[in-house]
């Protein structure tokens, strides 16, 4: 018999017991169990009900909020019998597991902005007037003029299509679509400086993944460029100094095109029926044991020998204070690298995740710190007909709405500024059933930011004393922190949207107002990214089953998995790849729904 535990019941976890459950591999003594810190499945993906709004499902995502779909061969009329194998573009994996728990039907576009607007540095500006650099308010240098004419950068001159005309320089030839993911892991290897972009800083044959990415976006566009950049894309992360290997192939996508998509009534959706699924697999199985154990923080590791079986040692606490240990035969962390670092807190320094080889591995990935703020309003202060603003966003219908809805429903963004708020979605009434024009509440992603932003927004979090310390708030386990409309932290952001809006005369006070600060521990970040001077390709390898590949002992069955260490480290893809690949290769599952071989899950080994 084996207990295959599993730490963490975000997508990777889930995703992985319900592969284990439905494989038809376990033997019938064999127990899947899956231990989580907070209270509810999905990890980053949170989708919060607004109950103390409006009672018709409210809702905002606080957490991810999209996919890339395949728009050709991707139907909503699929089912779990459906042939999903023609599926090859988008997030492959996550349309399949879409498909499979029954939910195809839900899938609507994730709908933008036709025509975004900024404001930078002062000034508002409409995405299509950006036909020229005078329009801009930067001091650009020769240098980011010369790049511009002599790189196919296409108007308008977005930050986005800058970045991504600094993507085809530097990988030249390497496209979006999910035919090129082995040419982008060979590229993470061996890309090199060719002698024609050659700088003195960077000479020619230098590693792409030796740069840093703000190091060569200044070298290549001058400091007022760089701030163009950073300012006018939206995510601090995509410019900060991670590895420039990756960011050509994170920042390749920007201006073509790519379809995201959602679901119908949030994210949460897939994880919470998921879930269930696996719940009910579990109580299935003929020996006990099995299932989804909530509020069980995983406080360390410890190898051990039990009757001669090989196995890991897990001791958890509960929510109720009480310690409990598992022995684990097969044993998944489903968790980024700053839960791991608490784990590795309470482990003997001589154990696996405080080896200095191991940390090398884990070091890779850099923590992006992100926060959403959410502001609900009893009006649409942001559409023309409320008469609040001097510039409005270019909204678009939901594509579920009904023929009648009016204006006033319209959804949208992001609005891109350079102020500490960054980013704004308008999600307006986005309850499941067809939006009408019975009116609000209206929902509006008012801040969506990283990096360094979110420390402007960490100390408003709290207008008085600490009342302990604040490494031990963990804010993303329990959920949104709900924000009395006249706090500091409500009040300044309105104040920031009426700048970004030219709403002179300010902005309605809003009904209700959250925040989700995902930088807290135990994530330590909303997303990740590969820190340079590392080969992307060895360390997504190895790290996925440390005992294997870092210390060569064969004898031990623990695995890492989860987005922190992916090809798609932002994405739900990415935690259903690193997943699925350790499945295949080191349990001998089949593929899922017999997605193709061709459709690369990770890089492999570098030469």
């Amino acid at each position: 018999m084996a207990n295959y535990v599993i730490v963490g019941a975000g997508p990777a976890g889930l995703y992985t017991a319900y592969r284990l459950l439905t494989s038809g591999t376990l033997a019938e003594g064999d127990t899947v169990q899956v231990y989580e810190w907070s209270e509810r499945p999905g990890g980053r993906i949170y989708t919060y009900e607004l109950d103390s709004v409006a009672t018709d499902g409210l809702y905002v995502e606080v957490g991810g909020m999209r996919f890339a779909i395949d728009s050709q061969n991707f139907s909503t009329s699929m089912t779990p019998e459906s042939n999903t194998t023609s599926i090859t573009e988008g997030h492959v994996l996550v349309q399949n597991m879409i498909v499979q728990m029954d939910l195809a039907s839900q899938v609507l576009n994730f709908q933008e902005s036709p025509e975004r607007l900024y404001y930078l540095r002062g000034k508002n500006i409409y995405e299509n007037d950006i036909t020229s650099l005078s329009v801009l308010p930067y001091n650009f240098n020769s240098e980011f003029d010369n790049f511009i004419n002599d790189v196919p950068v296409s108007s308008p001159y977005t930050a986005d299509n800058v970045l991504g005309g600094i993507a085809t320089v530097f990988a030249p030839g390497l496209g979006s679509s999910n035919t090129y993911r082995s040419q982008w892991c060979e590229y993470f290897a061996n890309g090199a400086v060719s002698a024609n972009d050659a700088t003195s800083a960077f000479p020619a044959g230098t590693l792409v993944q030796n740069m840093g990415y703000w190091n060569l976006l200044y070298d290549q566009l001058g400091d007022e460029g760089y701030d163009y950049a950073a300012d006018g894309n939206g995510y601090t992360s995509n410019v900060i100094n991670w590895n420039s290997a990756d960011a050509m192939q994170a920042n390749n996508d920007y201006g073509s095109g790519v379809t995201y998509s959602r679901l119908n009534g949030g994210y949460s959706k897939l994880f919470t029926t998921l879930a269930k699924q696996i719940e009910v697999l579990c109580a299935a199985r003929t020996t006990a044991g099995s299932g989804i154990f909530y509020g069980k923080q995983l406080t360390s590791l410890a190898e051990s020998e039990v009757a001669g079986d090989i196995g890991t040692i897990c001791t958890f606490l509960s929510s109720a204070g009480e310690t409990s240990t598992v022995v684990a035969d097969y044993l998944f962390l489903a968790m980024p690298r700053r839960a791991l670092e608490m784990v590795a807190n309470g482990c003997s320094s001589e154990y696996l995740l405080n080896n200095p080889d191991f940390l090398y591995y884990l070091e890779s990935s850099i923590d992006q710190p992100a926060i959403k703020a959410v502001l609900v309003f009893d009006q649409p202060w942001y559409t023309p007909s409320s008469g609040y603003c001097t510039y409005y966003p270019n909204l678009v219908a939901p594509d579920n709405a009904s023929p009648q809805i009016e204006a006033t429903q319209y959804i949208g963004g992001p609005t891109v500024t350079d102020l500490p708020l960054r980013m704004v979605y308008y999600f307006g009434n986005n309850t499941p059933v067809p939006p009408s024009n019975s009116g609000g509440p209206y929902v509006v992603l008012a801040s969506y930011d990283d990096m360094n932003y979110s420390n402007f927004w960490r100390e408003l979090e709290t207008d008085q004393d600490y009342t302990e310390a604040p490494s031990l708030i963990q804010q993303p386990l329990h959920g949104p922190t709900s924000m009395d409309p006249t706090s500091p932290f409500v009040q300044i952001l309105l104040k920031q949207l009426a700048e970004a809006h030219g709403a002179d005369n300010g902005l309605p006070t809003p009904i209700a107002a959250y925040f989700q600060d995902w930088g807290q521990d135990p994530f330590g970040g909303g997303y990740h990214g590969w820190a340079p001077h590392y080969n992307i390709c060895n360390v997504m390898y190895n790290i996925r089953a440390p005992y294997q590949n870092i210390l060569q002992d064969s004898s031990r069955n623990l695995f890492i998995i989860g987005s922190c260490y992916s090809f798609d480290q932002a994405w739900v893809e990415g935690a259903f790849c690193t997943a699925e690949s350790v499945l295949q290769q080191y349990l001998g599952l089949p593929s899922f729904r017999d997605v193709s071989s061709s459709y690369l899950l990770i890089c492999p080994l570098s030469s």
